[in-house]
């Protein structure tokens, strides 16, 4: 199943790093990945698409949110 991800995070070197981290330990697919500047200075804005079970993927974005980088964790089964 499809899962889309939108996190916003600090816009600093290693933050996507981090981020990608988590899906790759766990052998996730990423179908996309998009990141780009937000209104606010030094928070980005990520968008990922993931291939994973439900508690994979619930497990991740738990993770996501332990991050000091990552500011919000927003995540929605895709419509694809």
């Amino acid at each position: 199943m499809q899962h889309t991800f939108t996190a916003t995070l600090d816009d600093e070197p290693g933050a996507l790093e981090r981020v990608l981290a988590l899906f790759r330990k766990r052998a996730f697919n990423i179908r996309s990945l998009t990141v780009d500047a937000t209104q606010e200075p030094g928070v980005s804005r990520l968008t990922l698409v993931v291939d994973g079970d439900e508690a994979g993927l619930r497990r991740a974005s738990g993770g996501m949110e332990k991050l000091l980088q990552v500011h919000g964790v927003d995540r929605q089964p895709s419509k694809f």
